[in-house]
């Protein structure tokens, strides 16, 4: 195997181990949190906030996410995200 081969399948693991880990890990949501959250640090948990911080979180991470040069995570993307992150976090 080649080196560039290796270092994208490694790359890979990360986020695919944090998907089976989240709540509905077959769900859209679990797979937003896998693809956007995983840019910058591992998959939150959703149990890590409250149900009501999420919006707030998510927000304080959409900008982040544009001052590091990754971009907004789009409007399509950005309510079921935070549903999903509602929908299991703490209670």
């Amino acid at each position: 195997m080649k080196r560039t081969e290796f270092v994208l399948i490694a790359g890979l693991l990360p986020a695919m181990s944090f998907a089976a880990t989240l709540p509905e890990p077959n769900s859209k949501g679990a797979a937003l949190v896998t693809n956007y959250c995983t840019e910058c640090h591992g998959a939150p948990y959703p149990s890590a906030h409250p149900a009501r911080e999420w919006p707030a979180v998510v927000a304080r991470m959409q900008n982040w996410r544009v001052t590091k040069g990754f971009g907004e995570i789009p409007e399509k993307d950005l309510a079921p995200l935070v549903d999903y992150l509602e929908k299991n976090g703490r209670r």
